[in-house]
């Protein structure tokens, strides 16, 4: 399973989590949300930006995050 394969099976299981722990902040939902960090770094800019909308919206972004651009200010 390629980093970009086991990124998106992550942002579904934070969004089975999620459904199942609404109040935030389970143990369980910081595993994930460091696992997808540790797998964020191991995928190329390409999946990064293919992944890009389906993130912004497991994580709660408003918009999704170009990972190449530098912060805004």
């Amino acid at each position: 399973m390629t980093a970009f394969d086991r990124y998106r099976a992550l942002l579904r299981k934070l969004s089975n989590v999620r459904t199942r722990h609404p109040q935030g902040g389970s143990p369980e939902e910081d595993a994930v949300l460091d696992d997808l960090d540790d797998v964020w770094s191991e995928m190329s800019e390409g999946e990064r930006a293919a992944v890009s909308s389906e993130r912004a919206r497991a994580l709660g972004l408003s918009e999704p995050q170009d990972s190449a651009s530098p912060p805004p200010g």
